[in-house]
């Protein structure tokens, strides 16, 4: 009788584990190398880059992908396309390029005489945009670079100096908002002007979202914190000091997800306050999250893409 019960917990026990690591779906793709950044026009149509600078097209939903390769050997960081032709590609090496061809032809964008890493690339709108990163400079190698236009990306105007490792957009509550070491940027005029505030304890923070007033933040040696107004206040809840988040994303006012290295994704249902490990179709070190509609996608090393319905 005991044995029979033991088998009866243990097949519970798998039932369970295998119901919940059945809500990520693994996508099959011919991408082997680390995807750093992805752009969804709509939810048929979706752009990747990769840390080998490559370019990965898909029109279906991700059942097959077209591939480009417009920066041999550099390490592609982020890309974002308007719609389905226009797009803009960043990363290493002072790399800022745009397609107006679907991804066919890439042209540089030359924005500075130094040699930058660029990190993030958004648009807000049909006219506004951001472009962030670290300027490399011997005298100060973190120092914050960035970028704005007002044009649709015709022309970029450098933007005076407000942080220090940009590394991370994000544009909630009309906010453009720019994560930088231990500081949360914030400006109401797509980058004209800045304020500047602290996150928690100055600690250095890789990845934020928002859903109302309601954010998280996460980032190096388990830096996790939440806030309820806006990101005035921060509360901590770190999480294991052996893992880096990169990734954040908020689903409404409870639910969220961060990702990072060791196969890494927490869920949290009360605002960020506790997190719980997720189980996930296939392992791999997660880079970014991207919400489309009712799914969300994770994406991240050795060509990981996975999603789960989240709506």
């Amino acid at each position: 009788m005991k044995n029979t019960i033991i088998l009866i917990c243990c097949f519970i026990l798998t039932a369970t584990f295998s119901t919940q690591a059945q809500e990520w779906n693994a996508v099959s793709s011919p991408i082997e190398e680390n995807i750093n950044g992805v752009s969804f026009v709509n939810e048929d149509t979706a752009f990747f880059v990769s840390n080998q600078g490559k370019l990965f097209r898909t029109f279906d939903r991700l059942k097959s992908f077209d591939t480009f390769n417009p920066a041999p050997g550099i390490s592609l960081e982020d890309v974002y396309f308007i719609n389905s032709d226009v797009g803009f590609i960043c990363g290493s090496k002072g790399t800022f390029m745009q397609t107006t061809d679907g991804g066919y032809t890439f042209k540089q964008i030359p924005l500075t005489d130094s040699i930058p890493w660029f990190f993030d690339i958004e648009m807000f709108d049909k006219k506004h945009g951001l472009l962030i990163g670290m300027s490399r400079d011997a005298d100060s190698p973190l120092g914050g670079l960035a970028f704005r236009t007002s044009d649709g990306g015709k022309n970029w105007t450098k933007v005076k100096p407000f942080g220090i490792g940009l590394s991370e957009i994000g544009f909630f509550n009309n906010k453009v908002m720019v994560q930088s070491f231990g500081r949360l940027n914030s400006s109401t005029d797509f980058g004209k002007t800045w304020r500047s505030d602290s996150t928690l304890t100055g600690s250095p923070g890789r990845a934020f979202s928002f859903y109302g007033k309601t954010g998280i933040i996460c980032g190096l040696q388990g830096m996790c914190a939440y806030t309820n107004d806006g990101g005035k206040i921060w509360m901590p809840a770190e999480q294991d000091k052996q893992k880096m988040f990169i990734a954040a994303q908020m689903i409404n006012t409870n639910e969220g997800y961060i990702g990072g290295t060791k196969s890494t994704i927490l869920k949290t249902t009360d605002g960020g306050r506790t997190w719980n490990q997720e189980l996930l179709a296939k392992a791999f070190d997660v880079y970014d999250f991207v919400l489309v509609n009712d799914r969300l996608y994770a994406v991240g090393a050795e060509g990981g893409i996975i999603w789960k319905k989240v709506k």
